[in-house]
């Protein structure tokens, strides 16, 4: 689920009156999903998840952020077990894997924890690397659910917690030289969203307007801040999903081809909006363009 950018917690952020929990409870879902790591040297980023809890704002800790009001707040197990492991390489572009479906009670839920055993870089030479995990290996790694997560009697909800790879392992070493990389750095970075108020973002990258162009890096940026990214796939296709309703720069970018930015992209909530890229090699000089439709649809 942590692999490759986005874990989906789903409590049922949109309605559903058809569906109804034992005990006047709201259904919760938790599924993963991850921004790419724009490595051709990569071929595996593993971690291992053994233990996922929520917090509840009716504690009273509605707005603690320090570890003294975090100890007296009310967490909810959302999974204790087994260590699972993901891939999060395998998480990319929309896809997400489910981590946890419980029933919650009624109430606002304001942060996650997860607690991380392991994690582990393969790259495709064979070698591989065993990370140390900070924090994810005592207390838990702290996830701000922002707005905060509503769970209503007999509605579900999802929550898409994006994990985003390119910042969580930091290389050590420089790939392009003849040392090549040393080793990684785990430094986990995630985001949580509630799946109700947000869209998708996606489309495809061509050069020459009909050559897909693949492993093109797709980025999404809000106040000069890099929101959420994605690598096409062979056929030049993307998809963000988990993007927060709001105005955004969209970039794209690839070796030997001009980059391209489009200002004002519109993300609407429970809708898809399209970007399209024409891009050209560097060697051309050819202009090259975006263009942005918008279509409802339903979230997954």
């Amino acid at each position: 689920m942590f692999l490759a950018g986005i874990l989906v917690l789903a409590t049922s952020c949109t309605q559903n009156d058809s569906v109804g929990t034992a005990g006047g409870k709201g259904s919760l879902t938790v599924l993963l999903t991850d921004a790419p790591f724009p490595s051709n040297l990569v071929k595996n980023t593993f971690i291992t998840i053994d233990k996922i809890e929520i917090r509840s704002t009716l504690s009273g800790t509605a707005t603690a952020t320090t570890e003294e009001a975090d100890a007296k707040a009310v967490y909810t197990v959302v999974y204790e077990g087994a260590g699972k492991e993901f891939d999060l390489l395998k998480l990319r572009n929309g896809i997400t894997n489910e981590l946890a479906n419980v029933d919650l009670e009624p109430g606002s839920y304001d942060f996650m924890r997860m607690h991380i055993t392991q994690a582990e870089v393969v790259l495709k030479d064979g070698t591989s690397y065993d990370l140390k995990v900070p924090s994810g290996a005592s207390s838990g790694l702290k996830i701000k659910i922002s707005p905060n997560l509503v769970i209503e009697s007999g509605v579900e909800s999802t929550i898409i917690l994006d994990f985003d790879v390119h910042k969580s392992f930091v290389v050590q070493g420089n790939p392009k030289t003849p040392a090549g990389i040393k080793g990684f750095l785990f430094k986990p970075v995630l985001r949580a969203v509630c799946q109700q108020y947000t869209g998708i973002l996606s489309g495809k990258v061509t050069e020459n307007t009909t050559t897909p162009v693949k492993d093109a890096l797709v980025e999404i940026m809000l106040a000069d801040t890099v929101y959420g990214s994605a690598l096409t796939n062979t056929d030049g296709t993307y998809a963000m999903i988990g993007i927060p309703a709001a105005s955004y720069l969209v970039a794209v970018s690839k070796e030997g081809y001009t980059d391209v930015e489009v200002n004002n992209v519109v993300v609407k909530e429970k809708e898809t909006t399209t970007l399209n890229f024409n891009i050209v090699s560097t060697a051309t000089g050819t202009t090259t363009s975006g263009t942005t439709t918008n279509t409802t649809t339903t979230n997954p």
